[in-house]
């Protein structure tokens, strides 16, 4: 509240001049019946009061910014040289005021103090004047430059307009004016200097704030110089200035409140270039009009009038759209630079995506890149997931940053998606809503991505929950065989020995009994190839000693490698399996002297199996339940078999798929 109550002084300085000129020109239409404003003074009253109440609203929401008194200023040094110039013309009526003849004088050059307000707002806005020796000298030279033009202009006119009291010729009259209109000019460039300054070296918010009043500040000199040409040349005051005063009065002071209150509330740059884009659409159509209109009746004469406004009509109305477009691209380019850098990266790469040259996961990184935050966060929801469960682009789980600005990804009803802003403003998020529905192609193909990866995961993990559970069922039918069916044959087996012996050698029961014996021993030795074939129990004893049993009694030598690698169950067993049928394969149909067997880890961690033969290759089919098998696990299996090269068949299972151990 300390704060408030400072600032309160200087911004009743400006009301309390705002009052007492208000209060002088209502009082002087009254007595005087002087009116040189143009319109009733309740009219040109309303118009001052809108910066002055703009600057008391600027000072009380934003006490810690300098510019409520310079935007209270604005609409009080107006209001105050208006009340000053009614004062010394009630010199020319019937009832003159106090002093009138002398104020007429002065009055005669106190319009330059109109801009006092906007080049101390220029100065201060929006954090106070520049430190440093020429800002300084600036402020003052603004202020003798003021008191001098005054004096200058009060001494060379009269209400005739001529110099009765200077007594200098015309010449050098006008050589003084040029010079002291130049003068003015410089001192507005120098003061609407300070914003570029400002905005050069301001931070981003800064630099929001400063683009809307370089929006219209750069307006008033030029329509001040424009309306002194005007006035020079006989046009009323009320038609010189009129532009002028209301780019002052009203446009400046809203567009700094605006900046200093909400400093991005509005996309100031889209509204300038939509703006300036149908200004010149419509002087360019104009054109093409007047010069369609003249091009026919220089061809035709004065007979074609109609038909020319008709086809003039007809060939603006055909270039309006197309032309506005183009108007509106390049506008683009240069009053929405930071708009139309964005749209063209991230449509540059959204036609890649399109062409296949480019992954549509970097979306992420294009993103970051374009709206230069590189905080961002792109998050998928997958099917099935829970409220607030999301993914990042490689599919791990992921959680929103806390407090951060959300823009939700929506097909229809159904979240899909969210993308979260490191750093957040206005602007910032109506760009990136922007540019988020540029990019949702990428997008919506990196989800359908994440959402097959998730599903072929979900297969892979099921392929292997099935494998496992063979395994399991493998190792109860071997155990049932061996310790059931198979010890049952065996007591049999002995029982009738212990019988054969009753009888004598040469007695006929003693051979029958002995072909019966023979029969259970054949009967156990194929019920243990069955459990070897559904299981080896050399498996318990690990792959190595598998393997090695099964080229134990090789036709041809064999060269058996197996890394001391711990391998889970179902691995071990998939792979006993596929080196036996490969092993098969290549005893029977590949004419081979040798095969050498490698079972290896890679650096990776994958494990990988090499089954190699010299026989004659061009081994292109086959091997289809071998690769079955090995995709159970979540394995690749590749053949490479040349004709007369023999034959190479490599399997690769990754560790990500060696989890059952």
């Amino acid at each position: 509240m300390d704060v408030r109550r400072s600032l309160r002084r200087p911004v009743a300085a400006p009301v309390g001049v705002f009052a007492v000129g208000a209060a002088l020109q209502v009082a002087l239409s009254v007595s005087a019946g002087v009116d040189g404003r143009p319109g009733e003074p309740a009219v040109t009253l309303t118009i001052l009061a809108i910066p002055v109440l703009i600057g008391c609203l600027v000072g009380w929401r934003a006490p810690q910014v300098p510019v409520g008194a310079a935007l209270a200023w604005v609409g009080a040094a107006p209001a105050a040289v208006f009340a000053l110039e009614q004062w010394g013309e009630s010199a020319l009526t019937p009832h003159p005021w106090p002093g009138a003849d002398a104020v007429y004088v002065v009055q005669l050059g106190a319009w330059v103090w109109n801009l006092a307000g906007f080049a101390a707002l220029c100065l201060v806005f929006p954090s106070g004047m520049l430190p440093g020796r020429w800002w300084r000298t600036v402020a003052w030279g603004a202020v003798a430059t003021g008191v001098l033009a005054n004096a200058a202009i009060s001494w060379l006119r009269t209400d005739a307009g001529q110099a009765t009291l200077a007594g200098l010729p015309d010449l050098a009259q006008t050589a003084i004016t040029v010079v002291l209109f130049g003068v003015l000019l410089a001192v507005l460039a120098a003061v609407l200097c300070s914003l570029l300054v400002r905005y050069r070296r301001g931070d981003e918010v800064t630099r929001l704030q400063l683009r809307w009043p370089l929006l219209g500040a750069g307006l008033v000199p030029v329509l001040l110089g424009a309306g002194w040409v005007a006035e020079a040349y006989g046009a009323p005051v009320i038609v010189a200035y009129t532009g002028f005063l209301l780019a002052m009065l009203v446009a400046i002071p809203s567009a700094v409140a605006v900046a200093v209150l909400r400093h991005d509330l509005f996309d100031v740059d889209r509204l300038l270039g939509s703006s300036l884009a149908w200004l010149l659409t419509s002087l360019l159509s104009a054109a093409v009009f007047a010069a369609v209109v003249y091009g026919a009746g220089e061809v035709a004469g004065a007979a074609a009038g109609g038909l020319g406004t008709t086809a003039a009509a007809f060939v603006t109305a055909l270039a309006l759209l197309p032309l506005h477009r183009r108007v509106n691209e390049l506008v683009g380019r240069v009053t929405d630079a930071e708009r139309y850098r964005v749209d063209a990266r991230v449509q540059r790469f959204v036609a890649r995506v399109r062409d296949g040259t480019a992954e549509p996961e970097s979306v992420l990184d294009v993103l970051r890149e374009a709206l230069a935050d590189p905080r961002l966060q792109l998050l998928i929801r997958l099917p099935d997931s829970g409220p607030g469960e999301y993914v990042d682009l490689s599919g791990a789980p992921a959680v929103p940053a806390p407090g951060r600005t959300r823009i939700p990804l929506r097909t229809g009803d159904t979240e899909v998606g969210v993308i979260v802003l490191g750093t957040s403003s206005v602007r910032r998020l109506r760009l990136a809503k922007d540019v988020a529905r540029q990019a949702r192609l990428p997008i919506e193909v990196t989800r359908l991505r994440l959402e097959l990866r998730a599903a072929l995961e979900e297969v892979r993990q099921s392929r292997t929950r099935l494998a496992m559970a063979a395994v399991e069922e493998r190792r109860q039918l071997e155990r049932d065989l061996h310790d059931g069916a198979q010890q049952q044959i065996v007591a049999a087996g002995m029982r009738l020995r212990s019988l054969q012996r009753r009888f004598p050698a040469t007695a006929g029961e003693h051979a029958d009994l002995d072909a019966v014996v023979e029969t259970l021993e054949g009967a156990i030795a194929e019920l243990r190839r069955l459990a070897h074939g559904i299981r080896p129990s050399r498996l318990d004893d690990g792959l190595a000693a598998a393997l090695q049993a099964l080229v134990a009694d090789a036709p041809i030598p064999v060269r058996l490698s197996v890394a001391d690698v711990a391998v889970p169950e179902v691995l071990a067993a998939t792979l006993y399996f596929v080196v036996a049928e490969i092993y098969a394969n290549a005893l029977k149909h590949a004419k081979a002297s040798t095969v050498t067997i490698d079972v290896t880890e890679t650096a990776e961690g994958a494990l990988r199996v090499r089954v190699t033969d010299d026989g004659i290759g061009g081994a292109t089919t086959g091997l289809t339940s071998t690769r079955d098998r090995v995709a159970s696990v979540g394995g690749e299996l590749h053949v490479h078999s040349p004709h007369g090269g023999g034959t190479r068949v490599e399997v690769e299972i990754a560790d990500a798929h060696r989890g059952g151990r």
